[in-house]
C-alpha cells in the first residue's frame, strides 16, 4: 500500500513537473530565424595517443641526521625565482644560532654559486631554497639538472672560529 502511493507521488510530481516545462514562454523579441550551418565529415580513424611517460616519485634525501642538526633534500624547482631552485628542510638542534652554507658547487659538471646561506636559532626548524640563478644555467648550456654536487657547511653562527658542525661533500640526483 505505501509503495503504491509513492509511485502515484512521483508520478503526479512528473506529469506537473513535464506541464511546467510545456508552458510556452512570452516573447517580446523578433522570431528567431534558423539557419543551417554546413558540417564537415568526422575523421573516420582515430589519432593515435601517446602514453606520457611516468617517473619515479621523488624520495626526499637526507644528507645530515645527528646531534647537532638536520638537513634533508625535499624536492625541486625547476621554476624558481630566479632560476632553479632546491628545496631543503633544516633543524637546529643545538643551544646555538647555526648557519648553513653550501660551497664547491658543481651542476652537470659545471661550477655554479648557488644564492644561498641560511640561520636557524636554536631548536628551530626552517624551509629554505638554494637558488642557482638561471644566467649560470644558460651560459653553461645546462637545460636539464642531472647531478649537483656541493659541500655543506654547518657551524655556530655566533663563533665563526669555531670548527664546522657539519664540513661533508654530496652528490644529489634530481
Amino acid at each position: 500500500m505505501m509503495q503504491k502511493l509513492i509511485v502515484m507521488i512521483a508520478a503526479l510530481a512528473l506529469i506537473v513537473s513535464a506541464g511546467c516545462a510545456a508552458t510556452p514562454a512570452e516573447t517580446t523579441s523578433a522570431p528567431i530565424q534558423q539557419t543551417t550551418v554546413p558540417t564537415t565529415a568526422a575523421p573516420t580513424t582515430v589519432p593515435e595517443t601517446t602514453v606520457p611517460e611516468t617517473t619515479a616519485p621523488f624520495a626526499e634525501v637526507t644528507l645530515v641526521d645527528d646531534e647537532s642538526c638536520t638537513v634533508i633534500v625535499k624536492g625541486y624547482d625547476e621554476n624558481a625565482l630566479l632560476g632553479y631552485g632546491v628545496n631543503v628542510f633544516l633543524e637546529n638542534k643545538t643551544d646555538k644560532e647555526l648557519m648553513f652554507s653550501v660551497s664547491e658547487v658543481s651542476v652537470n659538471g659545471f661550477m655554479c654559486d648557488p644564492f644561498w646561506a641560511a640561520t636557524v636559532s636554536a631548536g628551530k626548524k626552517a624551509n629554505e631554497q638554494i637558488t642557482f640563478f638561471a644566467s649560470d644555467f644558460e651560459s653553461n648550456g645546462i637545460e636539464t639538472v642531472e647531478e649537483i654536487t656541493f659541500t655543506l657547511k654547518v657551524y655556530d653562527n655566533g663563533d665563526w672560529l669555531a670548527g664546522n658542525l657539519v664540513e661533508k661533500s654530496f652528490t644529489v640526483n634530481p
